[in-house]
Order: C-alpha cells, then structure tokens, then sequence
C-alpha cells in the first residue's frame, strides 16, 4: 500500500488561498481630483463619497480632494449646496464639473453643518449683507447679528 504525504497539498492549498484574498487589498485605489462649476471655479466644500459605503471627503478651498481605499469601478457621488448631484465612476485623476441647481434656493437656508427648508427651521435666521458692515464700529460678523 502506498502512502501519500498529506503535508505537501495543504502547503499549496494554503499559498493559493492567501494569494486570493489578498486580491482585495489591490482592487482598492487612491482617487484624487478637482470639483468645479461650469465657470472652472472650484466648489468648496462639496461632498465626495463613495455610493453604498460610509467612505467619503469634502473638498478644500482649491475644490480638491483625496479618497484613499476606493474600490476598483466605485461609484462616486458629488453634491453640494446649489449644484445638482453628480455620480461619477471613480478613477485615480478626476476633474468634475457639477451643474448648477434648478431648485429655488429662496426656500433653503444654509446653516453651519448643513442644508434646511425654511418651514422645517425651529431657530431663528439673520441674513448678513456685505454692505451692513460699514455701519457703525463692527469688529466680527457677530456684532453684526448683535444689531
């Protein structure tokens, strides 16, 4: 009767099986890239997330951003306040131009970490005009809210 050694199919099992799963460490980019509006300014600010993850970045004050850990072929949403949302395939250089938005902007009022209908605000709102500022001795926005 002849004996098999067992030791050597298994050594080669192993090996094959830790070359696949580490393919998904190399089907992930690093997607870097601009966001402008149709004029060729950037957008500041705009969000940049990868759909059906919680993966995703805001762009600077040049509308760059960076996204590390991208699946291969992801898709990407854009979206920023006034824009209509832009969905991107992701790629490592991306320069995307977003639209501006239809919606009226009148009912909409922007507050520090996001966007409100006017009948849904529970808070009270203050527009600040440029030209406000030169009244009287008003050292910050805030003296301005002071009235």
């Amino acid at each position: 009767m002849k004996q098999v050694n067992i030791r050597i199919p298994f050594r080669i099992l192993t090996l094959v099986m830790g070359l696949f799963l580490s393919l998904g460490a190399y089907a992930q980019i690093t997607v870097n890239g601009i966001v402008k509006d149709a004029t060729g300014e950037p957008v500041i600010g705009a969000t940049v997330r990868v759909v059906g993850t919680q993966l995703g970045t805001a762009t600077d004050f040049d509308g760059l951003f960076t996204l590390e850990g991208v699946p291969h072929g992801a898709k990407l949403l854009v979206s920023s306040v006034g824009y209509e949302d832009h969905e991107v395939t992701a790629a490592s250089d991306l320069v995307i131009t977003l639209a501006e938005s239809t919606q009226m902007l009148e009912n909409l009022v922007v507050i520090g970490y996001g966007v409100v209908k006017k009948h849904d605000l529970t808070g009270s709102v203050a527009a600040l005009k440029p030209d406000a500022k030169n009244k009287g001795v008003v050292v910050s926005a805030q003296d301005m809210l002071g009235g």
